[in-house]
């Protein structure tokens, strides 16, 4: 599909098939909410690619904590944003292959990643690891030319993976702060997950604040906004520390 050009996927890997809602219907065990959640949401799900090592030159990977004997690319048409990270989750654990899902919004995509390992309680399910997700992105991102997987390691499906997920972290890490070409996708995790709890223990800061009626204690409260500010705007300015 010319749209998916830019991962430079052989031609061997493509699917194009229409996944149905009822697949997910019928084997994901969905509440009410999340039924109306697929109705309401979603226009169309598209297999779009199957890496396996029978459509591309790459061994699958298996240890006692991760099985990946293939990735998806798995493309979902909604006409609304709406709850997308729980539509993801519902998706990656009913088809549990390491993915690359992609939301699609009248010309924008909006790119969710998630490592996963095998269940200890129940070898036959799978536990998805930390969400990684973009903002909604146009059609000249910086991210696509960044996506080509012949730039990434074919040593095993976990290791191209990983390289997916770690350049989707640290160009969502870039949009935000300064960034150079020796930082880790851990590394981006983790400072963009800094950020995220800074920001969100300001605004909760901010809403007792504007309960607050005695004065001291908003003197308090003040301070101490001020002072996640001030290693907020240390993080945003590239201090690591």
């Amino acid at each position: 599909m010319d749209t998916y050009d830019f991962l430079n996927i052989p031609d061997s890997c493509f699917i194009g098939n229409t996944i149905y809602k009822k697949l997910f219907y019928e084997n994901a065990d969905l509440s009410t909410s999340d039924k109306s959640l697929f109705t309401d949401t979603i226009s169309k799900i598209t297999w779009i690619y199957c890496l396996k090592p029978e459509t591309i030159n790459i061994p699958a990977y298996k240890d006692e904590v991760r099985d990946y004997p293939e990735i998806e690319v798995i493309e979902v048409l909604v006409h609304k944003d709406y709850k997308l990270k729980r539509i993801a989750e519902i998706i990656m654990r009913t088809i549990p292959y390491p993915m690359l899902l992609v939301f699609k919004w009248e010309d924008e995509k909006q790119l969710y990643v998630a490592h996963q390992r095998v269940s200890q309680s129940d070898s036959s399910r799978n536990t998805i690891e930390e969400f990684i997700s973009t903002d909604w992105l146009e059609s000249d991102s910086a991210l696509f030319a960044k996506l080509d997987i012949k730039q990434m390691r074919f040593t095993n499906f976990y290791a191209l993976y990983s390289d997916i997920v770690d350049t989707i972290s640290i160009y969502n890490l870039s949009t935000i702060i300064p960034t150079d070409d020796n930082i880790t996708g851990a590394e981006a995790r983790e400072l963009s997950a800094k950020i995220e709890d800074i920001e969100q223990e300001i605004t909760s800061l901010r809403a007792r604040l504007k309960k607050e009626s005695q004065f001291n204690r908003k003197m308090e409260l003040n301070i101490e906004i001020k002072r996640l500010e001030q290693n907020k705007n240390k993080l945003l300015g590239g201090d690591r520390v």
